[in-house]
């Protein structure tokens, strides 16, 4: 890990200026990230006739993005934490913009899985780098609250991709939907490059400093992937955040089909409610992971607090059982909205847990192994749901399975995680 030293109050405060910019450009290429993703899931109700698409096809499609994301999770954060985090950001945002504008030429089911495979492969990124720059520029007492905005772009993107994609359908087609987000998004890579460079040369200039920030995460520690995989934090991080990505990539995946075939939504009406329900879970995440940090801040115990706001979080996540058999389709968004918006609780504290418990030089693999489980269970929820709609002509097993998994991830984070500190690995064997 690379170290630097401050020399005084005002290169500190400029240090501290930088850091929350680049953080910011962060969370903006995480919405675009999920806008992209995301825009699948608003198309499908209308491109279903066009390339044939059944219930199954549909669940295909969603989880192949899944598949690519979920097997780079873990490479993708051992090469942050190898190589650093500009250039591999940089590059792999790069090819994703490209990957994301030829969804508007495609024209055959064939061409919509392979590209999913490679957005998911090159948005892979995200997690483990995003997570290793909080880790390495803010205090403990802070990762709530900083953790909160990175992954609110998580939500805001859905959010904002939903009400875009419903008018740019309704407006222009789908094809323009897609090109236009893959490939107007490319200009975030010029105050990428240029804050970062400047981050680099501030730090090289404050060599001679009374204070020591971590600037850039890189792994000199030799801890290895099979030691975090044997330690039982890993397996609560893991574990517990499979159950959470299931219920959120059901979610992502299924909710616009939902409001459209079920409650009778138009796609200009389903755009609206999706974003609704997407921009207050937005709202939650940053406000909870302010909150927890206060009361931490304020001495409570940040194992009993990060714990508290998930386990809260998963419950509302659970209210998703009754969803099916409210029969009025504006009582039932509202239920929607309250269950999705309600796990929110849950979402900045459990990255802030990762970040607290991982060892210097394996955050980004930490967050890999984390992200890769949210993956592997939103690979299952699509093909899954898909199935079960298949076979029953209903969502309601697909949520009620939903709620269970939000009661199992609460069992994983209480008794797995044990307390919020450092991971203890003995690098000696």
């Amino acid at each position: 890990m690379i170290i630097k030293k401050i020399k005084s109050g005002e290169s500190k405060k400029g240090q501290n200026n930088l850091r929350w910019w680049i953080l910011g450009l962060l969370v903006f290429a995480m919405i675009i990230s999920y806008i992209d993703r995301g825009n699948i899931s608003m198309a499908i109700p209308v491109i279903s006739d066009l390339f044939g698409l059944d219930a199954r096809d549909k669940g295909y499609i969603f989880s192949a993005f899944l598949l690519g994301y979920a097997l780079m999770q873990i490479p993708s954060g051992i090469l942050v934490d190898r190589l650093g985090i500009k250039w591999t950001y940089a590059i792999s945002y790069l090819v994703w913009c490209f990957i994301a504008a030829s969804f508007g030429v495609s024209t055959a089911l064939w061409h919509l899985l392979v590209l999913r495979v490679m957005l998911g492969a090159t948005e892979s990124i995200s997690g483990p780098a995003g997570n290793a720059y909080v880790a390495a520029h803010f205090e403990e007492d802070k990762r709530g609250f900083a953790s909160g905005l990175l992954v609110s772009g998580s939500k805001i993107g859905p959010a904002v991709g939903a009400v875009i994609a419903g008018l740019l359908i309704d407006s222009y087609g789908w094809r323009l939907l897609f090109i236009l987000c893959g490939l107007v998004p490319l200009i975030w890579l010029v105050p990428w490059l240029l804050l970062y460079r400047k981050q680099e040369r501030e730090s090289k200039n404050t060599s001679d400093q009374e204070e020591t920030v971590k600037i850039e995460t890189k792994a000199e520690e030799k801890i290895t992937l099979m030691q975090l995989i044997q330690n039982r934090k890993t397996w609560g991080i893991f574990s517990g955040y499979f159950f959470y990505g299931y219920v959120w990539f059901l979610y992502i995946s299924w909710l616009p089909s939902y409001l459209y075939e079920v409650l009778g939504f138009s796609i200009k009406e389903t755009g609206w409610w999706a974003g609704f329900a997407y921009g207050c879970l937005a709202l939650v995440v940053i406000i909870s992971g302010y909150a927890a940090d206060s009361l931490i801040r304020k001495g409570y115990s940040t194992t009993k607090v990060r714990k508290r706001f998930i386990i809260t979080g998963f419950l509302f996540g659970s209210l998703i059982l009754p969803v099916p058999f409210i029969h009025n389709p504006v009582y039932a968004m509202v239920m929607v909205v309250i269950t999705i918006s309600g796990m929110g609780l849950a979402t900045a504290n459990t990255w802030a847990i990762t970040q607290s418990v991982a060892l210097p030089g394996t955050i980004g693999t930490l967050a890999g192994i984390q992200n890769f489980g949210a993956t592997f269970g939103g690979f299952i929820a699509p093909l899954l749901t898909g199935f079960l709609i298949k076979a029953t002509g209903s969502y309601t097993p697909a949520f009620v399975l939903a709620g269970l998994c939000m009661l199992a991830g609460i069992a994983c984070y209480h008794f797995l995680i044990g307390k919020v500190e450092p991971m203890k690995i003995n690098t000696k064997n």
